[in-house]
């Protein structure tokens, strides 16, 4: 899971990187001079300055978001600060995209500790629908473009013949230029374990090969594509080819890679596996929590006052314990346990809504008992699964 985030903020941060590249390469096509010095110098300068801005902007949120008091304000300060922190980035002549990364990194670090409960489930739904739209906006956005190229061409058919072959060259060029910087990578890997530096280990050949084909295209491409500004030499070629080798990855790579991966019959490394399973998890915090309850469980004259709770918490804690290691064993009476609940979730279900509709409860008691439901139901469904 650890090196899974990494990988993730990797990921964004090469992303921003490539993006602040290709600005320089659009200003070098456009003023016909270059230097490797200057250009270098001006990089270090955007994405150190984007790092200071976006953590400053993210450190800021994580100070500040606990004093609005409302869970939708909490919400919609998210929002606004990718926004702010691109804002501030561009106002100070740094990289909006590195410091939109960073704030994002630290907003997503630390989310868990300044959001309530409640307000991480109305934020994780929020955002779930917020990104599914802006990643529809911008496929529909290079769609619409598409369609001014082909009209400019003359028609889809001056496309194919035009530009169809290209495209393809571009995409087996991508696809072995990732092939060759995957394979090299291992073979450095493999080079400074010859010399004694074991810090890293290779994945192997058939590790780097499904990794060396996993290099489906997406959003970023067809925002690089889209940036580039009307009237620039090549523009209608560069949007069809962004489409072209997106649609090319995404339907033969992404398509293929569940088999490749199958076939290399990859596992994790031993050492990039978690110490614990998810059960494991579950009774460490069983046993955490039945500690609490045990210790307040007594008033100051060592009386039980709260023995339901006590026993609860205590019987979660030896199940827990029982269960982790022996899912298997446990799985058929797990599943028949939560199909029970979910079953008894629908009848309540069913019951609150024919109370409201009978008139006998008003639209403030309908919300708050159904979102219990809510909770226990998602509750059941993920013990279950």
């Amino acid at each position: 899971m650890k090196g899974g985030k990494l990988l993730e903020g990797e990921s964004l941060f090469n992303d921003a990187s490539g993006l602040v590249l290709f600005r320089f390469a659009i200003a070098a096509v456009a003023t016909g001079s270059f230097s490797a010095v200057a250009g270098l110098e001006s990089f270090i300068l955007l994405a150190v300055g984007g790092l200071v801005v976006g953590g400053a902007i993210g450190a800021i949120w994580v100070l500040l978001v606990r004093r609005l008091g409302d869970d939708y304000l909490m919400i919609a300060s998210s929002m606004l600060v990718p926004w702010s922190a691109y804002l501030l980035g561009e106002a100070f002549h740094v990289s909006g995209v590195i410091a939109t990364v960073a704030a994002g990194l630290i907003c997503g670090w630390y989310q868990h500790i300044v959001w309530s409960a409640s307000v991480r489930m109305r934020g994780t739904a929020f955002w779930a629908v917020m990104i599914f739209l802006m990643e529809a906006t911008v496929f529909m956005l290079i769609g619409s473009s598409l369609r001014g190229v082909v009209d400019r061409v003359g028609g889809f058919a001056v496309v194919l013949d035009n530009m169809a072959v290209p495209v393809l060259l571009i995409l087996l060029a991508l696809t072995a230029a990732r092939f060759v910087w995957v394979f090299g990578s291992d073979a450095i890997i493999l080079l400074l374990r010859a010399m004694g530096l074991r810090r890293y280990s290779p994945i192997g050949p058939r590790g780097a090969t499904v990794l060396g084909w996993a290099g489906m295209r997406g959003v970023v491409t067809l925002a690089v594509a889209l940036s580039v500004p009307e009237g620039f030499p090549g523009r209608d070629f560069l949007l069809v080819a962004a489409f072209g080798v997106i649609l090319g990855t995404v339907l033969i790579q992404g398509t293929t890679l569940g088999l490749l991966i199958r076939w290399a019959g990859l596992s994790d490394p031993i050492h990039d596996r978690p110490r614990l399973s998810m059960s494991d998890a579950e009774a460490a915090i069983a046993k955490v929590q039945a500690v609490r309850v045990e210790q307040l469980a007594y008033d100051a004259a060592g009386e039980l006052i709260h023995p339901q709770l006590l026993e609860r918490y205590q019987r979660r804690a030896v199940l827990s314990k029982n269960y982790a290691g022996q899912e298997e064993q446990f799985a058929d009476r797990l599943h028949a346990h939560f199909d029970l609940v979910l079953e008894a979730i629908a009848a309540g279900r069913a019951e609150l809504l024919r109370l409201h509709r009978a008139g006998d409860i008003d639209e403030h008691v309908l919300q708050e008992l159904e979102r219990d439901l809510d909770l226990e139901e998602l509750t059941a469904w993920s013990m279950k699964s």
